[in-house]
């Protein structure tokens, strides 16, 4: 019985002793299956990145254009402008839209004032003109009064004095004769003494005669007649000046009739050219506005009524966004998309200082360019909405990559090429691009694989991207060292706190909102939302709730962070979000 009980007992741990050894070996094998077949994280990510999206490096033609939003205008546009001194009324205006032909009626102004003005002005001017006439009468009196003097009586003074001298000459030699004969009868006794005397009297008293009238004429010859001809060419030359003064007056005052005469012409405005009438829109810190040209209406001198562009001759001003205003320059060739229509043209004129803008878009730099359209233009007409685009460069056989297969780290550009199962990060250097493709200048090769937006399967281009966001910065560097700011020339140069302005955010409406209903209906927007309404009122029901306010800003900041954008993005392109 032992014999037979033991062998079964080492029968049974025999077993037992197998069984366990089976149990080891199965779940050694499980382990080393599920290791063998487990996936590790390299060959994860290697499957990853060879079933990502990659493009083909290719040669090939790359179109570079800038894509803005612009206004359709005339080319040559004529201002009608109220000529009236110290302004007037508009009586009539024609309708604004209204084509017309040179010469039509425009404006009439009121003329009351201006036709009581020249009834006065001509009673003025005939009065004038009556003194001129009178002025010119004495002077030529005075003229004639110094010839006579000079010619007629200076000449007749003199004969008289030269005859006086004659006279007493002749009278002395006379007396002298009777004076020898009297002294010498007296000798004889013939003749008194007192005969004798009396005839010397007579000799002296015709010297005395002689010397009389010569004095009479040297008084003449040196005094008398400079005397009368400073006198008489003194009348004269004030004669002259006077008549030169009413001259003058009367030219004034023939001035002042033809200026009224002007003005009241002025007051019936005619076309000076064919064109389509358009009322002058004015500018002002808060956008356009519709200036008050209206029937009734006061407007003042110099103040633009009408602004008559020629349709023959059209061009856009269109608005580069400064991100953009580098690359674009006079002579590019453009196309112009207006409503249905496609039109070619080119640029005739870029500006050098960013065109004002509203209150609202006071952060938005944009520099106006002039697009001249060179396409048949007889259906456009001012103020259309025109997509404007810009050919900046047209470059062939150059290698091209996607945008999205680019990575920026630390400002150099990077992409990462699939090649014989592994990948491989590759320095780039870029040329221009689009909103699609860049050119490639240096980095790859032509038939290379790179991976498409590779941040998303490249573990290498996240290790890249976070160590280059926890890069130290060095501020000294890069600012400069600090300098000690001495706090009273920082509080005189108002740099006390307080005094920044802050971001402007999205509208209120509850600022708006006067009957409490929660929105913001069009009557109850401020007058300078008034044009931009609509853009804001994303679901056209006529009111703006404060959530179609905040999505238009953020639209706007958008657009802003992406440099602009073209149609579709920001205030004034379709879609966008108003200056707001």
């Amino acid at each position: 019985m032992q014999s037979t009980s033991r062998p079964l007992v080492r029968v049974v741990r025999r077993r037992s002793g197998n069984a366990a050894i089976v149990f080891i070996v199965l779940i050694v094998c499980l382990v080393g299956a599920y290791l063998w077949f487990k996936p590790s994280g390299a060959t994860s990510q290697a499957s990853t990145v060879l079933s990502a999206a990659t493009h083909k490096v290719q040669k090939g033609q790359l179109v570079v254009t800038v894509l803005e939003d612009g206004t359709i205008e005339s080319a040559k546009n004529i201002d009608i402008k109220c000529e009236i001194a110290g302004g007037s009324t508009i009586l009539w205006i024609i309708p604004d839209g209204t084509l017309v032909e040179q010469g039509a009626e425009l404006v009439k102004l009121d003329q009351s004032g201006l036709e009581e003005q020249l009834r006065s002005q001509k009673g003025i001017y005939e009065k004038a003109v009556a003194t001129q006439i009178q002025a010119r009468e004495d002077a030529g009196a005075a003229g004639i009064a110094v010839e006579e003097y000079l010619e007629g009586v200076f000449v007749k003074e003199m004969q008289t004095v030269e005859a006086q001298i004659k006279i007493a000459l002749e009278n002395l030699r006379s007396s002298e004769n009777i004076l020898d004969h009297s002294k010498r009868m007296s000798r004889k006794g013939f003749v008194t003494p007192l005969q004798v005397e009396a005839d010397e009297f007579a000799v002296q008293r015709a010297q005395l005669d002689l010397d009389a009238a010569k004095t009479a004429k040297s008084v003449l010859e040196k005094f008398s007649k400079a005397k009368m001809l400073k006198e008489l060419e003194g009348k004269r030359d004030s004669a002259k000046a006077r008549e030169r003064s009413e001259d003058a007056n009367v030219e004034l005052e023939k001035g002042k009739l033809d200026k009224l005469t002007n003005q009241l012409a002025k007051t019936v405005i005619r076309a000076p050219q064919n064109g389509m009438v358009v009322y002058y829109k004015e500018s002002s810190r808060f956008g356009s506005s519709q200036a008050q040209i209206t029937e009734g209406a006061v407007v003042r001198e110099a103040q633009t009524l009408i602004q008559l562009p020629d349709l023959k001759r059209m061009q856009a001003k269109v608005p580069i966004h400064e991100s953009k205003v580098e690359v674009v320059r006079s002579g590019m060739r453009a196309l112009l998309k207006v409503l249905d229509k496609e039109l070619q043209g080119s640029v005739v004129m870029v500006a050098n200082q960013p065109e004002s803008k509203s209150f609202f878009q006071a952060q938005v730099k944009e520099y106006p360019a002039i697009v001249k359209i060179e396409s048949d233009t007889h259906s456009l007409r001012p103020g259309m909405t025109a997509d404007v685009e810009i050919l900046v460069a047209d470059l062939h056989d150059v290698l091209t990559v996607p945008v999205a297969s680019v990575v920026d780290i630390g400002g150099k550009h990077y992409c990462w090429v699939q090649k014989g199962g592994q990948t491989e990060k590759r320095p780039l250097v870029l040329g221009q691009t689009n909103d699609k493709f860049v050119e490639v200048k240096d980095g790859v090769a032509e038939d290379e694989l790179i991976i498409m937006n590779p941040r998303t399967v490249v573990a290498d281009a996240r290790a890249e991207e976070k160590s280059d966001r926890k890069s130290e910065v060095d501020t000294k560097a890069k600012f400069g060292e600090a300098k000690p700011v001495d706090p009273k020339a920082a509080i005189a140069q108002g740099g006390g706190s307080g005094g920044g302005g802050q971001r402007r955010g999205p509208l209120k409406v509850s600022d708006y909102d006067k009957d409490g209903d929660g929105k913001m209906s069009k009557a109850e927007a401020p007058e300078q939302m008034q044009n931009f309404f609509d853009r804001i009122d994303a679901n056209g029901d006529g009111f703006v709730t404060q959530a179609e306010a905040t999505a238009s800003y953020q639209r706007m900041q958008q657009r802003q962070q992406q440099g602009g954008g073209g149609p579709g993005g920001g205030p004034g392109g379709p879609g966008g979000g108003g200056p707001m």
